[in-house]
């Protein structure tokens, strides 16, 4: 009898009290991400659906008085219609894919470079790392100021040097001819150190023992490159490639302060076009709609990006 109730005094008190959040474990990791989540859903969901319906409605801001009508894809209509349209695709496309070109190979070297030893290796790299820290605004501005017409530092010592040689003198920014070839290289400035960057570190990542099989078995330099390096940066190429392209497919400030679109409509990106027509001609329902086909195009870019980078990971798992 004593031993029944030793035991019974022993045993644990179930409490029949319901559980509160903190103390049940299925939504308490739901209660921790609750904050965020909320920001994330004001700040995103918000905006995104506000922007479907303005994007389905004729609101002109400069015509407050006009009846707010839903027009359903009308101003996409407009938008595909329109040659403007079509302009800055061409123009975004060109700035894109070149930059995104030279910004790769001219990263490729560098890293490949910085792989051999030398004298103020570490203040070299350093000093290729400034531009990539730089706001764009002020690499704008910055630009701006050299490429000044006869004043400019650049556009002075090139003007002198046009004259010596007896050829014309470039124009840069103030002709439509080669105003997007002095964004491209301004871009191409600014954001090669971020592909060697990430290439430098890929490279890094690479073990020694591939290449020391290699020059045993004889291979040249440019076998040893093609065969090993590329195959083994095939993970770092794609996330620089992919990141650096969407983030040049939406830049604005560079543009914006250089050109500002023009001359003309000769550097008229996407983005320049949209803010102009929000901001400049007060169409907000055709600039939403635009904003929603961008959103389009980088969506489904980046949906191509998932997909080769998941099947050259499972590739090389396989291989």
């Amino acid at each position: 009898m004593s031993a029944m109730l030793h035991h019974a005094a022993r045993a644990p008190v179930v409490s029949t009290r319901p559980k509160t959040a903190l103390q049940n474990r299925r939504w308490f990791p739901w209660l921790l991400m609750a904050p965020a989540l909320i920001i994330l859903l004001a700040v995103g969901l918000f905006p995104f659906g506000y922007s479907v319906w303005l994007a389905t409605t004729n609101i002109i801001l400069s015509k407050p008085y006009l009846p707010h009508a839903f027009v359903g894809l009308e101003q996409f209509q407009e938008i595909v219609q329109d040659g403007d349209f079509f302009n800055a695709l061409r123009v975004t496309a060109v700035f894109t894919v070149s930059s995104v070109f030279i910004e790769f190979w001219a990263g490729l070297g560098l890293a490949l470079l910085f792989r051999r030893h030398f004298r103020g290796k570490a203040v070299y790299r350093l000093a290729i790392l400034v531009p990539m820290v730089l706001p764009p605004v002020v690499v704008g501005l910055i630009w701006q100021y050299m490429l000044f017409p006869n004043s400019g530092l650049i556009s002075h010592y090139s003007g002198e040097l046009a004259a010596f040689l007896g050829v014309t003198p470039p124009t840069f920014v103030s002709s439509p001819a080669s105003a997007l070839r002095t964004l491209i290289l301004v871009d191409v400035w600014q954001w090669t150190p971020f592909m060697f960057l990430i290439l430098h570190a890929g490279l890094a990542s690479i073990p020694p023992e591939p290449y020391e099989a290699a020059e045993i078995d004889g291979a040249s330099s440019w076998r040893i490159f093609w065969s090993i390096t590329m195959p083994m940066l095939k993970s770092s190429i794609l996330i620089a490639v992919v990141i650096r392209t969407m983030d040049a497919f939406r830049t604005y400030d560079t543009i914006a302060v250089l050109t500002q679109g023009g001359p003309g409509n000769s550097t008229e990106t996407l983005n320049i076009w949209l803010t102009n027509l929000g901001f400049k001609f007060f169409e907000a329902s055709k600039a939403a709609a635009l904003s929603l086909i961008v959103f389009v195009i980088i969506l489904a870019f980046s949906s191509v990006f998932i997909r080769v980078f998941s099947k050259a990971n499972r590739v090389g798992g396989k291989s």
